[in-house]
């Protein structure tokens, strides 16, 4: 049984992935069942996204071993190019059943995606969900040839057959950066967020929403961003901040890397407090900063700070503060 797995950050797809999980459906026993339970009972918004999943792998289960072997080797050539790297060859021609799933953890992630993503499309009235979890990051690439990289903590959803739309239209929350394509048709694209929308045609540029402040950094082309009755239109290197408590919007000339960097891994400081980084960690890793001395959280820190695990980002803000910083289960302790 997993400990500590953020299953309330999964979408379908990634449920539908997971080993344990497909081991609950596929073989149910009375401690899986009541771990699923109680899930539930903390998370019951995440029902649909079970329940979609779960009929994910009964229909991939019942058409799996009807495939034939030249469409299963086909189908695992294009996998491999796809993830750059081979799968497993060790299974056995014709064992392409539930000991598959269980197995062999890579090539039934691998296949149940490529059979969801099937099954998903045959849908075009269905809403396709990405999330990101606690210390991660992860690329969409959308319907229409758009490219999304999601910031940790963070979900985006769309209708799955997005490229047919007249409207383009996804919903954020949390943060991400969007290299937008512009389409024959032109149709535009329209991020919703917190309590605005954000129209563009082409162009690249990050959405952040979190604690009631929804922000837009523009890096190239033009965006048009609307709440209730007021607009405003970015030009690149401009960011424009929207106050839920407030109703008022703050526009400013700024560094586009400060606010993009985080896709490869890095945060890039300009005279932020160390409590502002603080609330970083917090977004993106679920881990508490706690000051023993109240003064260090004004401490000014400019720099950069890599942020591949947790564990990086605290030796790294040790060194700049020039402090003890432990990680105590999901705390961090400066002192």
């Amino acid at each position: 049984m997993p400990e500590h797995k953020p299953y309330e950050l999964l979408d379908a797809e990634q449920l539908a992935a997971d080993p344990f999980f497909q081991q609950w459906v596929l073989f149910p026993s009375p401690e899986d069942t009541l771990f699923w339970q109680n899930f539930l009972c903390r998370c019951p918004w995440k029902k649909s996204a079970m329940d979609e999943a779960r009929r994910i792998i009964e229909v991939l289960h019942a058409e799996i071993p009807d495939w034939s072997e030249a469409k299963v080797t086909a189908l695992k050539a294009r996998l491999e190019e796809t993830i750059g790297e081979p799968l497993s060859k060790n299974a056995r021609q014709g064992q392409y059943g539930v000991s598959f799933f269980l197995r062999f953890g890579q090539i039934a992630a691998c296949f149940l995606l490529a059979g969801f993503l099937f099954w998903q499309l045959s849908r075009p009235d269905s809403k396709a969900e990405y999330a990101a979890s606690y210390g991660q990051t992860r690329q969409v690439k959308l319907p229409d040839g758009s490219v999304v990289n999601l910031n940790s903590n963070s979900v985006l959803s769309f209708s799955s057959d997005l490229h047919n739309k007249n409207i383009r239209e996804v919903w954020l929350k949390g943060e991400a950066f969007f290299s937008v394509k512009h389409t024959a048709k032109s149709a535009p694209f329209i991020v919703h967020s917190g309590d605005i929308s954000i129209e563009v045609l082409g162009t690249e540029f990050n959405v952040f929403d979190r604690h009631n402040t929804t922000a837009v950094m523009l890096k190239s082309g033009k965006v048009k961003i609307k709440a209730n009755k007021d607009s405003v239109i970015l030009q690149p290197g401009e960011l424009a901040e929207f106050k839920t408590k407030t109703r008022q919007w703050a526009r400013r000339k700024v560094r586009a890397e400060l606010y993009s960097s985080w896709k490869e891994h890095v945060w890039k400081i300009e005279n932020e407090s160390a409590g502002e980084v603080a609330q970083r960690i917090k977004d993106c890793f679920g881990v508490e900063v706690i000051f023993k001395t109240p003064a260090l959280a004004n401490e000014r820190i400019s720099g950069s700070i890599r942020t591949g695990s947790i564990e990086e980002v605290r030796e790294i803000l040790s060194a700049v503060l020039k402090v003890s910083c432990e990680l105590e289960e999901d705390k961090l302790i400066i002192e």
